[in-house]
């Protein structure tokens, strides 16, 4: 796979368009967070997108989204902060159609498919209908274009679905309900959503900032390496760098969507051997004490509601309790960057 960070997104995407010999399609995107997988397609190049669907949009400015309104639809719950998005969305497009879920709260990882999936796909299926356009000649495949990977279920007019946040299950629970209609092409790969977001931040002075703590824990050969919420595998990659196969690494998320990504990043650094990935939550770590030599987080605690009310000393606390477990220990927030060493 190859990467194609410094292009637009949408540059990306019209180029897998053409592979694919798409005029238009119908795009289905998700948040929050804001993502801006669909945006600049959706305003910059209007005429390739037959229909938007948004799955819990965030707050956007809708003024250039206002020559495809009758085309859009919004999806939502009726609950919590993330409701507001769709709520102020179609309020100011008002030719644009909304799904309310009622009763429900999305958060960025909520598994809204696996969730409330056969009322979205009933109401996704009614839009649609609503809206045809020519069918397209491909087969069931998977591949990679300018950076973007794509599998393709189904035959009918093209249905391209963009990651949908933090879900575990992403698009999978609906896949046959679209495909039996639709050409449904899942796009994934390290420049769309939440995994696009991770790595443009491993591009950034953050990884800096982690190797100033990977310096700091000074890993040994033999040693058995373990990150919490490793997201799409910056930190993993780079150790599996500096250690070339002296190491056992390991890799647990609470994401099954964020681990495959990592994984086949991975495969695609080289590093296959090097890194294992295991699903699993950072509060109730997987491994005996004594397995594993060095624990690592970087800015997973204020990625919860209740890591970010109690702040970065809730962090240390918490991590700190799998002191005895791991004879080095060492985390990093948004505040600090915080190392125990087994006494």
């Amino acid at each position: 796979m190859r990467t194609a960070a410094a292009r637009p997104i949408e540059d990306c995407l019209l180029d897998l368009f053409r592979h694919l010999g798409i005029e238009r399609a119908h795009i289905v995107a998700g948040g929050p967070p804001p993502l801006k997988d669909w945006q600049n397609l959706a305003t910059l190049h209007p005429e390739r997108v037959a229909s938007l669907t948004l799955i819990s949009p965030p707050n956007v400015d809708s003024a250039p989204l206002a020559g495809l309104a009758s085309r859009m639809l919004a999806v939502a719950g009726d609950q919590g902060q993330h409701a507001r998005g769709a709520a102020e969305l179609t309020a100011s497009l008002s030719s644009a159609s909304a799904h309310i879920l009622r009763g429900y709260e999305c958060h960025p990882w909520s598994d809204i498919l696996a969730d409330r999936g056969v009322e979205i796909g009933t109401a996704m299926l009614d839009f649609l209908d609503r809206h045809p356009i020519r069918a397209v000649a491909l087969t069931e495949s998977e591949g990679e274009v300018a950076g973007i990977t794509y599998r393709i279920r189904g035959t009918g007019a093209p249905l391209v679905l963009l990651p949908l946040s933090l879900a575990p299950s992403q698009w999978d629970p609906l896949i046959a309900t679209l495909s039996a209609q639709y050409c449904a092409i899942t796009l994934g790969g390290p420049l769309l959503g939440v995994v696009g977001m991770l790595e443009e931040r491993g591009r950034s002075n953050y990884l800096a900032l982690v190797c100033n703590v990977l310096d700091s824990i000074e890993i040994k050969p033999g040693e058995v390496v373990l990150e919490t919420g490793g997201g799409s595998g910056v930190v993993v990659r780079e150790i599996a760098r500096r250690t070339a196969g002296a190491n056992r690494i390991i890799d647990v998320d609470i994401s099954s969507y964020l681990l495959r990504e990592a994984e086949a990043l991975a495969k695609q650094a080289g590093f296959a051997d090097r890194i294992s990935f295991q699903e699993g939550h950072g509060e109730a770590i997987p491994f005996a004490d004594g397995s594993v030599d060095v624990a690592l987080s970087f800015t997973v605690m204020e990625c919860r509601p209740h890591a970010v009310r109690a702040g970065a000393g809730n962090t240390a606390g918490r991590t700190h309790r799998h002191h005895r477990a791991f004879p080095r220990l060492a985390t990093m927030d948004k505040c600090s960057a915080q190392s125990w060493s087994a006494g």
